[in-house]
């Protein structure tokens, strides 16, 4: 069988070293601490299945990519992904064995990147791993925002998919999201084209932007606060469904950046020794597919 290689470029060069500033819809929020960020120029931190890294290789129901997967060519990490040849590569921030990690619970979320294919930079329910859904109870769902979410086919080349779910993967109560989260922007194209994707996360509304000019809102789920995983990912087709344009699909990543409000305190969920099943969401509204 054809094994396809799945790229997430990781470029330290593009941007040159700066005083990084919130965004002026950051700052109106109150949001204009620095909480978390990865800088051109910096290493990244990558863990395989070890604790204690800035970044993750793989989440917890996906098999660790080994090291020979990840090299650095002057400067740029480069994601090299030849094992799940139908599923993509993700980099997340909750470890591999989810003990811990560095978690996030509202904010203003930015990554400036150059997609391909089925690009995704999006934050995911932290006590997915552990916790058991019961219908009507909503923090025990699995909540999900996708800040971005790409589609390399002809009628979404100026088309961002931005979603927030109820409930990821289900587990016995239906999945929600919201209805138009195909949205088109001005200066596309969306894919092969460098932009800084946002999104504004309060208890009350998701407000997701392209290059600092707003896309779309729309109300939280009661599900929707609950402390979350930041996670990269890229992986092949679209998220609308159309086929791969670029082999091997890239996510081209300069830099990361997470506001919070002066003082803020990361949430820290922790896990019990219930496990519960890997998500298992349908296309073409999630990146994940669990490897088989």
């Amino acid at each position: 069988m054809r094994k396809l290689l799945f790229l997430l470029l990781i470029v330290s060069g593009l941007v040159f070293s700066q005083t990084p500033t919130p965004p002026p819809q950051a700052v109106a929020a109150g949001f204009t601490s620095l909480n978390f960020d990865q800088e051109p120029g910096q290493t990244w931190d990558i863990g395989y299945g070890t604790d204690g890294h800035q970044w993750n290789a793989g989440q917890w129901w996906q098999a660790v990519p080994p090291a020979s997967d990840f090299t650095n060519v002057s400067g740029d990490e480069t994601l090299t992904d030849a094992q799940y040849a139908t599923t993509g590569i993700n980099l997340c921030t909750q470890y591999h064995d989810y003990s811990g990690g560095i978690y996030f619970q509202g904010g203003y979320f930015e990554a400036m990147m150059n997609c391909t294919d089925w690009s995704a930079f999006w934050l995911y329910c932290a006590a997915g791993p552990w916790h058991t859904t019961v219908a009507g109870q909503p923090l025990t769902y699995n909540n999900e925002i996708d800040i971005i979410e790409t589609d390399p086919g002809a009628a979404y080349a100026n088309i961002v998919t931005t979603t927030i779910h109820e409930n990821t993967g289900g587990f016995g109560v239906p999945d929600a999201f919201n209805p138009n989260n195909n949205n088109a922007i001005s200066n596309g194209p969306v894919c092969g084209a460098w932009h800084i994707y946002g999104v504004l996360w309060t208890q009350t509304q998701v407000t997701w932007y392209v290059d600092n000019v707003e896309v779309c809102t729309y109300p939280t789920f009661t599900s929707t606060w609950q402390p979350v995983t930041l996670i990269l990912g890229v992986g092949p087709g679209g998220v609308n469904g159309s086929a791969s344009t670029v082999i091997p699909p890239t996510n081209n990543v300069a830099w990361v950046r997470v506001w919070e409000t002066p003082g803020y305190v990361n949430p820290t969920p922790s896990p019990n020794s219930t496990l519960t099943p890997a998500p298992t969401p349908s296309a073409p509204q999630n990146l994940r597919i669990v490897p088989s």
